[in-house]
């Protein structure tokens, strides 16, 4: 194992400009560079990176492809005109003909989204000569910049609503993703990480919920495939998900009815006299530890419960629009509990359990056209998608707007808004000008 201090100044002196048009992801790379010293200038499309890159000095370059507003082969020219390297990223082209054409246009390497957050930092360190050791090898841990402490706040109206979804049956998925081990120990409480050196203002590594939704910070988790942790307060509320290659394997919460121990009274695993005396017996244990060891609880049902309690805080905190956010990268400490918990499957079930009608018809107009995205963070293969979602989503190809999707559809309306809403957020839906039934757009059907 390699101690983070030792290889924080690896890249510095090092500037890496990153053009994405996800401000939230390009926020996960320059919080991935900057732990080896690197500074990075975001360009959220192709006319800031020409920009960028005709008024100062970038030793590497990160390239999403295609761009909105510039052909990606000028991008390429311009950079490598100016003598800077190029890691190129896509989520529209695919496959080893897609990425030997890139390289031919001038990219040294190529990443299809989603890309581990890591691996593309190390490509860039590769191509100014500085080899970064491998994700995994670095002793570090997922931090909080606050501690969970004082008096647990009473649980919010929305999220009084969401406590028996723990334990009502989920549908189950369409398809059965492989377990990964999700953390059966608290967040150790250390200081957050230096601040990278950024000379333009900061990507949104944190910043304001009024700006940005958590579902939307889960899709950034999602495509950067990052481990660390994202931290969220509002008031005395603080809520902490912690993340391993972009899916979910633990949360924390200081809210008392959020907590393992709470849950397993609610779910009577245990009554809530025995637990405190169980506490006392034992004051350094684990709540979950403790009770299997003492055969209160089964290894797979505190699994299930630790999955349950993940999805009751990320839900609860979907229509939040006040308070804050930070994303940190990070290793995440042992032990773990194997779960299985994709993230798509979690934002999608989610915008369908914790939506309220007044917020989806403000924040999807009824005369908004909706398309399939060219570039989705998520697959439809990766999605457990019910027949009825799935024949709504194949209305979606333009020519219609969200009020005539809805009329279509053979949900209910508040069903069906938090069904397309969910997949806007995702990606596997675009905002578009209307398109004409002459001219329909390919759709997913």
């Amino acid at each position: 194992m390699v101690d983070s201090a030792a290889v924080q100044g690896l890249l510095e002196g090092k500037r890496f400009l990153v053009v994405d048009e996800n401000a939230e992801l390009a926020a996960l790379v320059a919080d991935a560079a900057a732990r080896f010293g690197a500074e990075t200038i975001v360009c959220a499309n192709g006319r800031e990176a020409l920009g960028a890159v005709a008024s100062g000095r970038a030793d590497a370059a990160l390239l999403s492809l295609p761009l909105a507003d510039v052909r990606g082969s000028e991008v390429l020219r311009a950079l490598g005109a100016a003598g800077v390297p190029v890691v190129a990223v896509s989520g529209v082209y695919r496959g080893p003909r897609a990425a030997e054409e890139v390289r031919r246009l001038g990219a040294r390497e190529f990443f299809e989204k989603p890309f581990p957050v890591e691996e593309v930092v190390r490509a860039m360190g590769r191509l100014v000569g500085i080899r970064l050791p491998r994700p995994g090898a670095l002793r570090d841990e997922v931090t909080g910049s606050i501690p969970l402490m004082g008096a647990a706040p009473e649980v919010d109206a929305v999220e009084a609503l969401l406590h028996p979804a723990l334990d009502a049956d989920l549908p189950a998925p369409l398809h059965t993703p492989a377990p990964i081990l999700a953390l059966a120990a608290p967040l150790p409480e250390t200081h957050a990480p230096r601040a990278p050196r950024v000379p333009d203002p900061p990507p949104p590594r944190m910043g304001d919920l009024a700006k940005i939704t958590v579902p939307r910070l889960l899709v950034a988790l999602h495509q950067a495939q990052a481990t660390g942790a994202l931290t969220v307060v509002r008031g005395p509320v603080k809520k902490i998900l912690c993340v391993e290659r972009g899916v979910p394997v633990y949360s924390a919460s200081n809210v008392g009815t959020e907590r393992f121990g709470s849950i397993c009274v609610r779910r009577g695993v245990v009554t809530a006299e025995r637990l405190e005396a169980l506490r006392l017996e034992a004051p350094q244990a684990r709540t979950g530890e403790l009770l299997v060891e003492r055969g209160l609880l089964a290894p797979a049902q505190r699994a299930e419960i630790i999955a349950g309690q993940i999805k009751l805080l990320l839900w609860s905190m979907f229509e939040w629009r006040e308070g804050s956010y930070e994303l940190q990268l990070a290793r995440p400490p042992e032990p773990r509990v194997a779960l299985a918990l994709p993230m798509g499957d979690l934002i999608l079930e989610g915008m369908l359990r914790a939506s309220t009608l007044p917020v989806l018809k403000a924040e999807l107009p009824p005369d908004v056209n909706l398309a399939p995205s060219p570039d989705p963070a998520f697959e439809l293969y990766a999605l457990g998608l019910r027949p009825k979602e799935a024949h709504l989503l194949s209305l979606a190809d333009g020519t219609k707007s969200v009020r005539d999707l809805v009329a279509l559809s053979e949900m209910p309306e508040r069903d069906a808004l938090a069904f397309l809403q969910a997949c806007r957020v995702m990606r596997v839906l675009d905002e578009v000008d209307r398109v004409l039934a002459s001219t329909r757009r390919m759709g997913f059907m």
